[in-house]
């Protein structure tokens, strides 16, 4: 048995569109911004926090981004209503792996409502035992998450799975075994640092 944490967006999901769209939505009534391409909001991805908005909206003020981040929740609601967002395979690879007696949990730099939102909408929770994420453990960096789910489930084998250069360095803090898929949203770079690499998500299977 083991315990395979995945990283959320690039990995299990591609929202781009809908969360472009939502975040254009919330800045409907803030001209003095530039909307975010999508490019500029996949780039974003796995970024915590502020960190994520400071990069895709740049000029955006602090009051400018807890604004378009509370209004964005809502809207992205109604973006990712009755939307399949999941990469191909995803949902054959979270069934064999719970057939097979492992533990399937999330660990993404985002927040609960937006966990939450992905797991419901695309109904995908039934695979996932205590899924986590930065806001839920209350951490400050992704290996807080990591760290998180080996107190919980103690001392069994681990494996990270991520898109970015942020799950490859979680992972190694928490001496984690690392699979990148390469069907995410990283870069050749990011990816060649990482134990394994995915070419399609049930290539999972050959390392736990």
């Amino acid at each position: 048995m083991a315990v395979i944490l995945f990283d959320i967006d690039g990995t299990l999901i591609d929202s781009t569109n809908q969360m472009t769209e939502a975040i254009h939505l919330a800045m409907e009534d803030m001209p003095h911004l530039v909307k975010p391409s999508k490019e500029s909001v996949q780039s974003s991805y796995g970024l915590a926090g502020n960190a994520f908005w400071r990069k895709a909206i740049p000029d955006a003020s602090e009051e400018d981004i807890r604004a378009i981040r509370t209004k964005r929740h809502h809207h992205l609601e109604q973006t990712m209503a009755g939307q399949n967002v999941l990469f191909d395979g995803i949902r054959e690879m979270l069934e064999t792996l719970t057939k097979q007696g492992h533990i399937v949990s999330t660990a993404s730099n985002c927040g609960v409502h937006y966990m939450n939102l992905v797991l419901d909408s695309q109904n995908i929770r039934s695979y996932f035992t205590s899924p986590k994420c930065l806001e839920s453990v209350q951490g400050k960096q992704k290996a807080d998450i990591l760290a998180a789910h080996r107190e919980e489930f103690g001392d069994v084998e681990y494996l990270m799975v991520g898109d970015r250069s942020s799950d490859i360095e979680a992972a190694r803090i928490q001496q984690m075994p690392v699979a990148i898929c390469r069907f995410g949203f990283g870069t050749e770079q990011e990816w060649s640092l990482a134990d394994y690499q995915l070419e399609t998500p049930i290539d999972v299977l050959k390392y736990v």
